[in-house]
């Protein structure tokens, strides 16, 4: 094992120079001293945590400084890396309150802190949503996953938490508008119109609307577009979404003279508030009968159901929903409230009026004749018993034996060969 110190030329500093047993390489690090007595102390210090560290019975050096770090420095630097790599505001408020709350409920001062018991029994005294649960649970996550690939901890202590059942524990279900609704929505003499009527033939997003630019939106040509920019969609790819000739009209109106391309295309977007006025105004319940809320995300749905309704194909629906699983398309954003199922079983036809015909021959007459019309049998039941035709019924037809009447060997040869010729397809073979 290499290990000694050195000084270099025209420096006053001990440098060490040393290598491990397991030759991992030389390495050559500054003692930061001109003693040589405590450069030799440091460096067999250094050399000594070194192979603890090897040997698994010291944690590494980076991960014994992050754990007398506070929680709250690590989430500082995960914040800061997630504005660095270019994350919405959204998402980055959203880990920063979740996770921030988390330390201080359940007491997470440092790394050692967290265990995945102390977020159970958090979690377990919450009145929240399932959905919402798991997304302080993904917030949690999503630092700890960080602090683990950086190797500030060894491993996220809450890999082993399960998610909550989502599946009938929603306590807020979304639904799509109807056409009548949507007719009187637009009717209502609002400055937000050409938002809701963008919305619910694109199915932009709140956050993308909020940053659509005059530069993104082409009216002129035969086929009016937008283009959605990268930094502004939910899956940081940009968008070409096609425009119906309703929100033309509204954005030619909507658009000034002379205005910039830089400029936001709508100021504000309507905060639930406003938006519950306009339903208000519209006649619209914001809850309906089946508990359904009705907000401005709504109209996104209504764009997925409407195609749905109209026969658009799923997995072009799912394209101009700009989502990545189809299941998400078909299941969360299509209300099958609207789809016609109700008449779809209307149309079913009344098992209790259809009148079944009665059989009116007994089946096995019916077996009997159908047996004779293919050739198979012969009914002799009107000729009188003994009688010649009787005797001369050959025992191949079908009957018994044992009913088959007596005689010479000669005269039933006789009476076989006189039917044999009198038989129409026997004479036609014949005279092949």
């Amino acid at each position: 094992m290499i290990n000694y110190l050195y000084k270099p030329p025209k420096s006053r500093i001990w440098r060490g120079r040393f290598r491990l047993q397991d030759n991992r390489g030389i390495t050559s690090v500054s003692l930061k001293t001109s003693d040589k007595q405590v450069a030799r102390k440091r460096l067999e210090e250094l050399v000594l945590e070194q192979e603890r560290e090897a040997a698994g019975i010291l944690a590494p050096k980076i991960q014994r400084e992050a754990a007398q770090r506070k929680m709250t420095e690590h989430l500082d630097d995960f914040v800061a890396d997630l504005e660095v790599r270019g994350r919405a505001e959204r998402y980055i408020s959203n880990i920063q309150f979740r996770t921030g709350r988390l330390i201080t409920d359940c007491g997470w001062v440092r790394p050692g802190n967290v265990t995945a018991d102390s977020f159970q029994m958090w979690r377990k005294q919450q009145q929240c949503s399932p959905k919402t649960l798991n997304d302080y649970l993904g917030a949690a996550t999503a630092l700890l996953n960080w602090m683990e690939r950086n190797q500030r901890i060894v491993q996220n202590p809450l890999k082993i938490v399960g998610k909550v059942e989502t599946q009938g524990g929603e306590t807020r279900q979304r639904r799509a508008f109807s056409d009548d609704e949507m007719q009187r929505l637009l009717a209502v003499k609002s400055p937000y119109r050409a938002i809701y009527l963008l919305a619910v033939y694109t199915g932009l997003r709140r956050s993308e609307m909020e940053k659509l630019k005059w530069s993104d939106v082409h009216l002129d040509g035969g086929a009016p577009f937008i283009s959605v920019r990268a930094t502004t969609t939910k899956n940081h790819k940009p968008a070409v979404l096609r425009l119906h000739a309703d929100v033309v009209v509204a954005l030619r109106e909507l658009k000034q003279h002379g205005v910039g391309d830089g400029v936001l295309v709508f100021e504000r977007i309507p905060r639930i508030k406003r938006f519950r006025n306009d339903l208000k105004r519209a006649g619209i319940a914001y809850v309906d009968a089946q508990g359904q809320v009705a907000d401005i995300h709504s109209l996104r749905k209504t764009f997925c159901t409407n195609l749905a309704r109209h026969g658009v194909p799923s997995r072009v629906a799912m394209d101009l929903m700009r989502h990545s699983d189809r299941r998400l398309t078909d299941k969360i954003y299509t209300d099958e409230n609207l789809l016609g199922s109700g008449a779809a079983v209307e149309s079913l036809p009344s098992l209790t009026k259809i009148q079944t015909k009665p059989v009116t021959q007994p089946v096995t007459q019916l077996l009997t004749q159908t047996s004779a019309t293919e050739g198979r049998g012969e009914s002799r039941s009107d000729t009188p018993t003994g009688s010649s035709d009787s005797e001369e019924s050959p025992v191949n037809i079908g009957q018994s034996h044992a009913l088959a009447p007596q005689g010479t060997p000669g005269q039933k040869q006789t009476n076989w060969r006189e039917r044999r010729g009198s038989n129409p397809l026997h004479l036609q073979c014949r005279l092949r």
